[in-house]
């Protein structure tokens, strides 16, 4: 079956592993091997976009999209759209405090619109607003220490080869 990865497993099949990043380093990596052994694995547009920010090419960011072997799936209308009304329902129910949430919908509904699991650290992005979205999720790891390893393999993820 195919999978889709979120940004945040992304950044850490390409980061170094460090103290802080290890559980869920290791947790990312058994994952995408896992499903990758069961079928494709691919990231969306949004995903390749995200990750790219810390490349400092476009040529460094294909090659670990090569290195990898992971696809790109494109954003569809569909995909689009429903991203559009999961925002809209965020900004109604939370009167919108956080501005910077979108792209996540777009990943959240890319995976709805085309029926694939989605392979995440950060399942509450999805949870309320892709109600019949299969999240694959660490299930041992807490969500604070999840985020400060995100923020310090964020920081290295070009190092890593």
């Amino acid at each position: 079956m195919t999978t889709l990865l979120d940004t945040n497993i992304v950044i850490f099949l390409l980061a170094e592993e460090t103290p802080e990043n290890k559980l869920i380093r290791e947790w990312a990596i058994g994952k995408f091997e896992e499903r990758k052994a069961e079928g494709p694995v691919i990231i969306s547009d949004i995903v390749y976009c995200e990750v790219s920010v810390a490349m400092e090419s476009q040529a460094q960011m294909d090659e670990a999209v090569s290195r990898l072997g992971i696809d790109r799936i494109p954003c569809s209308d569909a995909a689009l759209f429903r991203a559009g009304r999961a925002f809209k329902k965020y900004k109604e129910e939370n009167k919108g405090p956080k501005t910077g949430v979108l792209p996540d919908y777009i990943i959240g509904a890319v995976a709805e619109a085309e029926g694939l699991p989605l392979l995440t650290t950060n399942p509450r992005d999805y949870t309320g607003y892709f109600p019949g979205l299969t999240i694959i999720k660490p299930e041992t790891v807490s969500v604070a220490g999840i985020g400060a390893a995100l923020a310090q393999a964020a920081a290295g993820v070009p190092a890593a080869s």
